[in-house]
């Protein structure tokens, strides 16, 4: 896949974690304890494994790129 920023060859991979992997919209330092909201997207795959999603890395510009249609 070729980097959509500057262009380079990107390397696929996975994004893991301990828990699960979410986007949201607010500030995660702002409360101690976050309950999910009804907009948040889980990016994570429940493979009954460890917290995972695909993920494509670009070495030359440092970004991250994720499908989450996947």
């Amino acid at each position: 896949m070729k980097c959509p920023y500057c262009g380079e060859e990107m390397i696929r991979g996975y994004l893991m974690s301990s828990r699960d992997i979410t986007f949201a919209v607010d500030n995660p330092n702002r409360n101690f304890i976050r309950f999910k909201k009804s907009d948040d997207l889980e990016l994570t795959k429940d493979s009954g494994g460890i917290p995972h999603c695909e993920a494509y890395r670009c070495n030359s510009c440092k970004k991250i790129l994720i499908d989450y249609v996947n």
